[in-house]
């Protein structure tokens, strides 16, 4: 178990820092598989698996955030526009994903990243321009982006980077500042996954594996600045090509384990 954890939070905090995601693609469908190997409800695995996935990307999104910082790629301006309103969305749907059937939430992490998947396959750089329509709805992109991080698992910080580049934003810039919006969606999150299930007992605080969350928050937390300098020396395109395929072979892998 240990071993897995170690090796799920150094694959999700390396490929967060590289590619500007939460890391929950990585991190769920690991602690998927440790909880129900261990005999646990599969209902109540999902649930478990959700809540400290959320709670470990605080730890990612920080120390990504502050890797992009360093490299200029944050626009702090919209980040305070976006920052409230995500969090208030992360809560509210992580209240509403708590009391969920755990079928429902395996589903829609599994589109979730095969939409990703397919995404990052089709990917290309491009050039951004403002959109006079897109500015008018920052509030609504942050509760958004905090509701789908609840509900799916991952996803906030990418309808962040697809808003932001629909304000003129550089993709890069995009990125990093999407980073930044990680952590109050991770916060709401704990929030809505710790009081939906009595108080502390065995290691856990509501939906909240705070023994997972140490040994995956610690590693995520060096192997993402590992993953933000990989970004700048690797060809990038090809690695988010494999990391797409990648992304697909795990929405296979959820619905098989979980719904099958």
């Amino acid at each position: 178990m240990l071993f897995n954890l170690i090796l799920g939070g150094v694959a999700a905090g390396f490929l967060a820092g590289m590619f500007g995601i939460g890391g929950g693609a990585i991190v769920i469908p690991v602690l998927i598989y440790i909880y129900k190997s261990g005999g646990m409800d599969a209902t109540e695995a999902i649930r478990l698996a959700f809540g400290t996935s959320l709670a470990t990307m605080a730890f990612t999104g920080l120390s990504s955030f502050l890797s992009h910082w360093q490299r200029d790629n944050v626009d702090f301006s919209w980040l305070k526009k976006l920052f409230l309103p995500a969090g208030l969305g992360a809560t509210a749907g992580a209240l509403l994903a708590a009391r969920m059937p755990g079928a429902w939430l395996a589903l829609g992490l599994s589109l979730m990243l095969a939409y990703f998947g397919l995404k990052l396959l089709a990917q290309r750089e491009q050039t951004s321009s403002a959109s006079p329509l897109f500015l008018r709805f920052h509030m609504l992109a942050g509760v958004l982006s905090g509701v789908a991080y609840s509900l799916a698992g991952m996803g906030g910080a990418s309808v962040v980077t697809f808003y932001l580049c629909n304000v003129g934003l550089s993709l890069r810039k995009a990125i990093g500042t999407a980073t930044g919006v990680i952590l109050p969606i991770s916060l709401g999150a704990i929030i809505g996954f710790g009081v939906t299930a009595g108080s502390p007992h065995d290691w856990r605080w509501g939906y909240i594996d705070l023994h997972a969350l140490l040994v995956m928050g610690s590693c995520s937390v060096v192997a993402s600045k590992l993953g933000v300098k990989a970004a700048a020396v690797l060809p990038t395109p090809a690695l988010r090509k494999i990391f797409g395929v990648f992304m697909m072979g795990l929405a296979v892998k959820t619905v098989y384990t979980v719904l099958l």
